[in-house]
């Protein structure tokens, strides 16, 4: 058996572990070839006979082997080669909502957390159904670990069912799907409420207070229960929109934006009007920024730390520890309110 023979050509390396002579007899043996793609390694049972290792010993060489994207297995059949690189330490599949700025700055956190031993690969699911179950289909075992920001949809339950659940990771809006998969999640409701009871003296000296939210994309249910459920306790009066249209412009109104381009237009119709934000109206605005950071002298949020999600993502598949967090949304208050 040519990687029985491997193995024991390495015990003269004494620096190895019996665990680390595995991984590496079976790294050799596919870059010699001996293994072609598809083709199924000794079982554990075999390969404790043949070497006199532990079975503890050969399922961790073969999961640290898993965890790099070499080999994968199948219940009852066995462990398959499946990558024929076997230089890379890890293949990710990241798998996100679409390119929005407070992504790009989680893409950005996690890959220089990780660094260059890590192969990413990004997926856009843009909150489609469709979408997400192809991608999700089309990338299953062939990573070694899937970051996944999902659709909240029971539908999308059934979907991540088929993905090996100690390779994934949830980060973003929390879905469970059962205790062996790690998270790293938002919490919207009670804290917006905590937010708004901050904000409660500043938003009583306006006139009206309106939110843009929509029910038919994927923004959060949490954020628009903890505001009706504030605006019924303090008796203020509130307008719902899908989205912005510049007849709802005028002094006196405090906005509340889930989406970006409802706040572009709200600032963009407030300067040509000549109104000062801040003064003449105040804005609240869903996921911080740089740009909203500097745009109008500061623009206030009901934020997440993307950041900090991305670093608790890298930390945990470099550990390879399981991880379970709800990271509440906070408020960063700029000018604008």
């Amino acid at each position: 058996m040519p990687l029985i023979q491997k193995i024991n050509t390495l015990d003269d390396i004494q620096m190895l572990t019996k665990h680390e002579k595995i991984v590496r007899g079976v790294s050799e043996c596919i870059t010699e070839r001996h293994f072609s793609l598809g083709d199924v390694l000794p079982s554990v049972n075999e390969m404790a006979n043949n070497l006199g290792y532990s079975r503890e010993t050969i399922v961790k060489a073969y999961s640290e082997l898993k965890q790099r994207g070499i080999i994968h297995s199948k219940q009852g059949l066995g462990f398959f080669v499946t990558n024929n690189d076997v230089k890379q330490r890890l293949k990710l599949a990241l798998i996100l909502y679409g390119f929005q700025t407070f992504q790009q700055d989680f893409y950005n956190k996690f890959r220089k957390s990780l660094g260059k031993r890590y192969q990413i690969d990004v997926y856009f699911h843009h909150n489609n159904s469709q979408m997400f179950d192809s991608i999700i289909n089309n990338i299953n075992l062939k990573y070694g670990k899937y970051v996944v920001a999902p659709i909240q949809s029971v539908a999308a339950l059934d979907t991540l069912d088929i993905l090996p659940k100690d390779k994934l990771i949830i980060i973003d809006r929390y879905l469970y799907i059962n205790e062996e998969v790690s998270y790293i999640s938002q919490e919207f409701e009670d804290s917006l409420s905590i937010v708004f009871s901050e904000l409660k003296e500043r938003i009583s000296t306006f006139d009206e207070i309106i939110l843009y939210y929509r029910d038919d994309v994927d923004y959060p249910a949490g954020i628009y229960n903890a505001f009706i459920k504030f605006c019924e306790r303090e008796g203020f009066s509130a307008q719902i929109y899908k989205e912005y249209d510049k007849e709802h412009l005028k002094e006196g109104c405090f906005y509340f934006t889930i989406g970006d381009t409802d706040l572009w237009l709200l600032i963009k119709d407030a300067k040509e009007a000549g109104m000062e934000i801040g003064k003449d109206l105040g804005i609240l605005s869903h996921n911080d920024s740089l740009v909203k950071e500097i745009i109008e002298g500061g623009i206030t949020t009901f934020s997440t730390d993307f950041g900090k999600m991305a670093v608790m993502a890298a930390e945990s598949i470099m550990e390879k520890k399981e991880v379970k967090e709800i990271i509440p949304c906070t408020l960063i208050r700029r000018k604008s309110l």
